[in-house]
């Protein structure tokens, strides 16, 4: 069997409470080639991962040799970090001179390593109250990065590396070692190619890796799980420490409960901005980090989210819902946190299409009931655990097959009424899997998110690990399960006493965006996709992300400008559905949010077969 790792979840949870990094590795007094013509500015992998970190909103430890006097051009460095470190001479601080082509390869035309080479993983004695997570630099020497990635593991740090082209040339073996023990790992498309010929550059369950690809954007692994995201278009000018600005965003936003690709699309951000200057002129600026830009096609008006947030503020008796009832396990039930753990992330896909558009919810009758989309899968999921007591741990998960579901997802006629049954099957046996992997059971990861100063956000970080729940960018269904963890009865997830310090990210799936644009409260600009949303056409990814990602927006603002959490806003919005369905006339007269509303009935919902929501 896999060993217990609560030890790796525990980790996580710890780095992930205060966004606190140390980054070891310092600052360099560099001459850089731009346009022909050698400029002095600061500069080191150190110097610009932390910088990025802080501007993206951590607090961060630089450990570095530590220049006595300050030279003036390093020294706006000690306002936004920590900066510890044996005092040295300037004399003992690196110096480089760069220069790019227009491809951005490197020529190094002078290389002083200074004190460098006398970093020790004994100076981590010197760092007060060591963060929780730790990013160690691709010093020139290899072998000095894996002894500072393993002493940081065995304090118990969450440990982040990169590499460079050299080193992957001249020690590919501990290089691709050295990534592979590091939880989160670094490296651009050559440097992959060089550690990884055979093309296979994912990792380890449990495991972040990012592969950035220049203009092409990254590509992102959780586990074997893959992400491609984009790149940004910048105007270059200098490319100097663009690699670590994408690590430092990164590592930041993820501290901060980002998920991993969201991450990544904030870091690819910065990192666009970043080569628009000379040395880190971006990274002394005022402000956080630049944010991915939004598509201009679908907006939120604001206004109108605010007018709907005040009808929902003054709704006395609305409350979460508690997932109580006929469709769930009963209070106090042992198998309730696995049970609602497997089922919830099979939460997607209630419908089917006909010629490339929507043309039915699915309903079906089980146990004497006809039962439309998620009722029918929770109804479906507590008889499958009372024919199996083992039904949801992970090894049943990880076995499951067509015959299996087959069964599972049986209707009272013998049909199964799940419109591709096979991503189903494919979503619990990556569920399964995943936590046969980390070595967890559901009950494990939950009560190691539940001793988190922030449950909420702890539970999402580690989800974002398991197979069926790390795929959406968005978290709905691990944000789903989060609210249902922390509003059942038993209190599986504790709420802090405010809850928008560690509330749930926005709820989004089909009826949502629907109400959004119905409401008013997401408005689409372009009117070839307004045609296609219409008239129920199934969309490509990129038009059903602009729609989305709106809906998240709006949502978001909803339950900040109402006041109330996530769950309440939830259950207001899950009401909807009901009151303004996808088929049949809206019960405008019924519905508290009428006197905001556009009511733009002819609208639909986003058109696309994914298994996100």
């Amino acid at each position: 069997m896999y060993p217990r790792r609560v030890d790796w979840a525990e980790r996580w949870v710890r780095a992930t409470q205060a966004p606190r990094l140390l980054v070891v590795g310092g600052a360099s007094l560099d001459r850089i080639h731009v346009n022909g013509e050698p400029v002095a500015t600061p500069g080191g992998a150190g110097l610009y991962t932390a910088l990025a970190a802080a501007r993206a909103g951590a607090d961060v430890t630089m450990l570095a040799p530590l220049p006595d006097p300050m030279p003036p051009e390093l020294a706006p460095a000690l306002d936004l970090l920590t900066w510890v470190g044996p005092r040295v001479s300037l004399d003992g601080m690196p110096r480089f001179e760069i220069a790019y082509d227009a491809d951005g390869a490197v020529t190094l035309f002078r290389e002083h390593l200074g004190a460098e080479p006398d970093m020790t993983p004994a100076l981590l004695d010197l760092v007060p109250d060591l963060p929780a997570c730790a990013y160690c630099v691709p010093f020139m020497n290899a072998s000095l990065q894996r002894q500072f990635i393993d002493a940081l593991s065995a304090r118990g740090c969450l440990t982040v590396a990169a590499t460079y082209g050299k080193a992957a040339r001249q020690q590919p073996d501990l290089v691709r070692d050295t990534l592979a023990v590091a939880d989160l790992s670094f490296c651009n498309d050559d440097e992959a190619g060089l550690l990884w010929p055979d093309g296979d550059t994912s990792c380890a369950p449990g495991h972040l890796r990012f592969v950035t690809r220049g203009r092409r954007g990254v590509s992102v692994f959780q586990g074997e799980h893959r992400t491609d995201v984009p790149g940004q278009r910048a105007t270059m000018l200098d490319p100097t420490g663009a690699g670590d600005t994408f690590c430092g965003t990164t590592v930041a936003r993820i501290l901060l409960g980002d998920h991993p690709v969201e991450a990544a699309r904030r870091a690819n951000a910065a990192a666009a901005e970043m080569v628009t200057a000379v040395g880190p002129t971006a990274l002394w600026a005022s402000g956080p980090s630049p944010s991915a830009a939004d598509d201009e096609r679908v907006t939120v008006d604001v206004a109108r989210v605010d007018r709907i947030a005040h009808l929902i503020s003054a709704l006395a008796d609305l409350r979460g819902f508690d997932f109580t009832g006929d469709l769930f396990p009963p209070v106090g039930d042992a198998d309730t946190v696995a049970w609602f753990t497997a089922a919830t992330l099979q939460q997607f896909g209630f419908w089917y299409e006909h010629d490339g558009r929507w043309q039915r919810s699915m309903i079906a009758d089980i146990d004497g009931t006809p039962r439309k989309g998620s009722d029918y899968l929770w109804a479906a999921y507590l008889r499958w655990l009372r024919a199996d007591p083992q039904a949801m741990t992970p090894a049943t998960q990880a076995a499951m097959s067509a015959a299996t579901w087959a069964s599972v997802a049986a209707a009272d006629d013998g049909h199964d009424p799940f419109p591709e049954s096979a991503l189903w099957v494919q979503a619990a046996a990556a569920y399964g899997r995943t936590l046969e992997a980390l070595g967890l059971t559901a009950g494990e990861l939950v009560e190691a998110a539940a001793r988190g100063e922030r449950p909420m956000r702890a539970l999402l970080t580690l989800l974002d690990h398991v197979g069926g729940y790390r795929e959406d960018p968005l978290r709905k269904k691990a944000a789903l399960l989060g609210v249902i963890l922390r509003q059942r009865p038993e209190r599986f997830l504790p709420a802090p006493a405010e809850a928008g310090d560690d509330d749930a990210p926005p709820i989004v799936d089909y009826h949502v965006q629907r109400t959004c644009l119905r409401t008013g409260m997401v408005h689409i600009d372009d009117e070839t996709l307004a045609a296609l949303v219409r008239g129920r056409a199934v969309l490509t990814a990129d038009d059903e992300w602009a729609v989305r990602r709106a809906a998240f927006a709006a949502v978001a603002r909803l339950a900040s400008s109402s006041g109330r959490d996530m769950g309440a806003v939830d259950w207001f919005l899950f009401q909807m559905r009901t009151r303004c369905p996808e088929v049949g006339t809206p019960e405008c007269a019924a519905c508290p949010a009428a006197p905001g509303c556009a009511r733009l009935v002819e609208l639909f919902q986003p058109v696309r077969r994914t298994t996100f929501y």
